[in-house]
C-alpha cells in the first residue's frame, strides 16, 4: 500500500514569501497615506485662512468708519472653531463702540485656552492685503 503524505500547515519559505510581500506593499503605501495626510492639513489651513479673510472682510465692512488698514487676529478654540481674537481698529470705530463691557475678559478667557495656530488678516481699504499664520512664525 502506498502512504499519502498529509499537508498539514505551511512551509517556512512560504510563509517568509508572505511575509515579505506584505512588507513591500506596507513600505509603499506609509509614504502615501503620509502624503495624503500632509495634503489635507494643507487643505484645511487654505480653508481656514479663506474663512478669516471673509470673515475680516465682513467685520471690515459692517463696523469700519473710516479709510485704513485694520488687522485682524484670528484664533482657534478646543473645537476648531475660528473667531476673532483682537483687531487693531482705531478709536472711535463702530467696532470698537459695539463691544459690550464684559467683552476683555471673556476676550482674554477665550484666548487663554486656545490652540498656538493663530492667524493674522490685514484688510486695508475695503481689501484683503495679508494672511500670516502667527504660529509659523513663532516656531
Amino acid at each position: 500500500m502506498k502512504k499519502i503524505k498529509n499537508k498539514a500547515g505551511f512551509t517556512l519559505a512560504e510563509l517568509l514569501i508572505v511575509i515579505a510581500i506584505i512588507s513591500v506593499l506596507v513600505a509603499v503605501a506609509i509614504p502615501v497615506f503620509t502624503a495624503q495626510l500632509e495634503k489635507a492639513r494643507v487643505a484645511v489651513d487654505q480653508t481656514n485662512a479663506r474663512a478669516a479673510s471673509s470673515l475680516a472682510y465682513s467685520e471690515y465692512m459692517l463696523n469700519h468708519t473710516t479709510d485704513g488698514e485694520v488687522v485682524y487676529t484670528f484664533g482657534t478654540d478646543a473645537n476648531d472653531n475660528l473667531f476673532i481674537l483682537t483687531h487693531s481698529a482705531k478709536e472711535g470705530d463702530a467696532f470698537e463702540d459695539n463691544q459690550p463691557e464684559a467683552g476683555g475678559t471673556e476676550l482674554a478667557a477665550k484666548s487663554t485656552a486656545l490652540k498656538s495656530t493663530q492667524l493674522s488678516v490685514t484688510v486695508k481699504d475695503g481689501k484683503v492685503t495679508e494672511n500670516t499664520w502667527l504660529s509659523a512664525l513663532k516656531g
